[in-house]
């Protein structure tokens, strides 16, 4: 299901805090372990479909016709900050 800007910003506050974490563990072998059976990455975020469609759209990029709803991907972190530095001007300009 859809989020709305405020709870699409929320996800991407906490997945790209979970990257900075992520990269943060990674200068340590112990760190890099970690991070491979969690299944976290430095460099990417895991959405569905849905949300994909929802990132691409508010960082104003038109999505790739191959992504459908229910599908798993992974989005590089790049794109991720593009979107959220978007929606934290949104979601700003409606909490004030």
């Amino acid at each position: 299901m859809p989020f709305d800007a405020k709870a699409l910003f929320g996800v991407l506050h906490f997945r790209l805090h979970s990257v900075e974490q992520a990269k943060k563990r990674q200068v340590w072998f112990g760190g890099r372990l970690f991070n491979k059976f969690s299944g976290q990455s430095a460099d990417y975020i895991p959405l569905s479909g849905v949300h994909l469609r929802q990132v691409f759209s508010a960082a104003g990029i038109d999505a790739p016709k191959f992504i459908v709803a229910r599908g798993q991907y992974e989005l590089r972190v790049d794109y991720a900050q593009r979107a959220y530095d978007t929606l934290k001007g949104q979601v700003g300009a409606v909490a004030e």
